[in-house]
């Protein structure tokens, strides 16, 4: 009998920890409790990301506009993983990550700003390091990545950004910090505790969107065991509110989120499975309450980061890898009211499979005045920034149709 006791005390921890696993790929039994139950309205506007949204009767400049820049790598052989918000002065900020190489013990966050009505970026400025990141939070940090930025209702500049302390990115965890002063000046980080076990493997990418009632919903994913994708319901100070499960096993990642109007929203993401390399997305017509199960569009996805705004009220834009094999292109694509459908109107790279060219992870921003913003890495040597209006656009989509 002694004996029987102590063996199975010894298969209790083991259990508890096979538990703990499984709850990270599967399902948790405590998602009901986490889970929305009120849905306060996705905001129109959607703050920091695009200018609110009426249809395009006309264009605002007569000539077409198409300006390509570099942002300034701030000296590192290797940078990544642009995002883009536009500041309260109208100016652009992009945040990225940059180092030797990806996932180095030297990667830092980077920020650079473009002034309003200039055409050069300004120098590239570390903010965040592993080892301020340490002394912060008080804990051991071994790499940074995936920064988003997100600028609020108020004024505030947002960073999100990705941390590991053990083991590669599926064992990474979120942090935020907050600009009152345009990204000039960042405050305390912070956190971002999305789970009440571990709180590891929960990663961002996509860009948050702004509620009605103030709070902040931030897609994010995981990649521990099971590679699924969340949405984060985020009170006004940045603490978790409540959480939505929207995939589950291996497949979805590097969610996307764009809102149709105050109920109604799209997540594209990115495709890791073996089969229908496509674009996937769900749907929400109740502001996040339910979602469908997961669909593929029509656009082949390389297992590669995609972004979108909304043009209309009935319009999409893409920028995304058009490829089912590699990321040797970037191309832009429009989907009209049903998200599986989209027409490619425009390859903004491309090179021969193989040549070793890579153009990835793009962010998308619609500024105020109606143009669109796009930031990619390019080879990783350099942030590329490409500029268009909507005369641009117009004149593009005027041309043949190209079917993906």
């Amino acid at each position: 009998m002694l004996r029987f006791i102590s063996t199975t005390n010894r298969r209790v921890p083991a259990i508890a920890g096979i538990g703990v696993l499984l709850g990270l790929a599967f399902p948790p039994a405590f998602e009901s409790a986490t889970s929305y139950l009120a849905a306060p309205g996705y905001r129109a506007d959607a703050a920091g990301t695009e200018a609110d949204t009426v249809d395009m009767v006309g264009t605002s400049e007569a000539e077409p506009v198409w300006e390509e820049r570099a942002i300034d790598p701030g000296g590192r052989a290797m940078v990544h993983s642009a995002t883009l918000i536009e500041l309260t002065d109208g100016g652009i900020r992009a945040f990225w990550y940059g180092g030797s190489r990806e996932g180095a013990r030297d990667v830092g966050i980077y920020t650079a700003r473009l002034p309003p009505n200039e055409q050069q970026w300004g120098a590239a400025r570390e903010i965040m390091n592993r080892e301020k990141l340490s002394e912060e939070l008080g804990r051991y940090i071994k790499k940074l990545g995936n920064p988003v930025g997100f600028l609020d209702a108020a004024g505030r500049v947002w960073v999100f950004f990705v941390s590991v302390s053990f083991g590669g990115w599926s064992g990474s965890a979120i942090n935020a910090m907050v600009s009152r002063d345009g990204g000039a000046t960042f405050g305390q980080v912070r956190r971002v505790v999305s789970s009440p076990m571990f709180n590891v493997s929960t990663l961002v990418r996509g860009r948050p969107i702004q509620m009605l009632d103030g709070s902040i919903t931030l897609p994010v994913y995981h990649e521990l065991l099971g590679k699924f994708a969340e949405l984060l319901h985020l009170k006004p100070d940045g603490s978790v509110q409540r959480k939505k499960r929207l995939t589950r096993g291996r497949s979805h990642i590097q969610p996307a989120l764009v809102t149709v109007d105050a109920d109604t929203a799209h997540v594209f993401m990115r495709y890791a499975g073996e089969e229908a390399k496509r674009v996937h997305y769900v749907s929400t017509n109740d502001a996040g309450l339910k979602f469908t199960s997961p669909r593929h569009s029509n656009l082949p996805n390389p297992d590669s980061a995609i972004d979108v705004i909304r043009l209309t009220s009935s319009e999409t834009l893409m920028v995304y890898n058009h490829s089912e094999t590699g990321r040797h292109n970037l191309s832009l694509a429009i989907s009209g009211r049903d998200p599986a459908e989209w027409t490619r109107i425009y390859d903004m790279e491309r090179s021969e499979t193989g040549f070793g060219q890579h153009f990835s992870y793009p962010s998308i921003l619609r500024d105020s005045s109606g143009r669109i913003h796009i930031a990619y890495t390019y080879d990783r040597r350099y942030i590329k920034h490409v500029t268009f209006n909507e005369t641009w656009l117009a004149r593009i989509r005027r041309g043949p149709a190209t079917e993906p």
